[in-house]
């Protein structure tokens, strides 16, 4: 009778194994859903001033204050009077604002300022993702990867080991529509930050005006069941079943090695699969090691 029993639970679970289905590969871990919302949060650069640009400044019964002024390659002009203006990143309303609230402060009395643009040389490129300050920042000729993750403040700590350049597609109104439907880009190029950051990459990049230096946070997955040190690891390029058991120390001597499981979101989601060793895992993976019956 006992042995009856063992059998029906040897089959029971080899059943269950079976029934799932196999791993499917690993899908582009870059979540694009998360660089459209902070793409949609930032003013488009059609309307954002920038070096080079040619701007008139009119004061309203101030002739002589009136000027054509350009940007320098600091963002900022000197205009008279109030010295040294930031103007790099700004939309001609609040440059208009900016100024006027200096110039009434000190010397001039509610002070009626209108600019215009008569020249727009500037160039823009959004650097979005795990950096200290996203955002739109000008595109210098010839920039390197370096030179815009420093425009922007540096990688913050959550950075991943990649960042990917993204392309921008000019509109007919000069806006970035480059974002189609569900976060599906086309052309989109993967660099490797450690090779950048280690001096292996020099050249510079074929960045555009628009485009968008996005870098993801660092990606997870989880090991859990018979393993020495259940726990969250960081998801590396091509991280496999078997990569994933070594950095979470090993089998324990109760695994069952062929009855590998991995818990994956698919369509939004929970699904779970049967997996080898070589299977590819994905960013929010969890794998349980099942405890062997014998």
């Amino acid at each position: 009778m006992v042995g009856r029993l063992l059998i029906f639970m040897v089959m029971t679970v080899l059943g269950g194994c079976a029934t799932l289905p196999p791993l499917p590969p690993a899908t582009d871990p870059v979540p694009f859903q998360e660089l459209a919302s902070q793409r949609l949060e930032l003013p488009e650069t059609a309307d954002t001033l920038g070096p080079e640009d040619v701007l008139k400044v009119v004061i309203y019964e101030h002739p002589d204050l009136s000027q054509e002024v350009t940007i320098g390659t600091d963002g900022a002009f000197v205009y008279p009077l109030i010295g040294k203006v930031q103007a790099a990143n700004l939309t001609l309303h609040r440059l208009e604002e900016h100024m006027t609230q200096r110039l009434a402060k000190d010397f001039l009395v509610n002070p009626q300022l209108t600019i215009t643009v008569l020249q727009r040389r500037s160039r823009h490129v959004y650097v979005l993702g795990a950096v200290r300050t996203p955002g739109v920042h000008p595109l210098k000729y010839n920039a390197t990867l370096l030179e815009l993750l420093s425009m922007a403040g540096g990688l913050d700590a959550e950075a991943g080991s990649y960042a990917f350049l993204v392309p921008g597609k000019q509109g007919s109104n000069g806006d970035t529509q480059n974002l189609g439907a569900e976060g599906k880009l086309q052309n989109v190029v993967s660099i490797d930050l450690e090779k950048v950051l280690a001096g292996e990459i020099r050249q510079a990049l074929p960045v555009n005006a628009n485009d968008i230096i996005y870098v993801p946070k660092r990606a997870y997955v989880f090991v859990t069941g018979q393993v020495q040190r259940p726990g969250r690891y960081a998801l590396e390029r091509d991280t496999t079943v078997h990569k994933a058991i070594i950095l979470a120390g090993g089998f324990t001597q109760f695994a069952a090695k062929s009855r590998l499981e991995v818990r994956r979101v698919v369509a939004g989601k929970p699904q779970d699969f049967h997996a080898n060793l070589d299977d590819a895992l994905q960013a929010e993976d969890v794998l349980n090691v099942p405890e062997s019956i014998f």
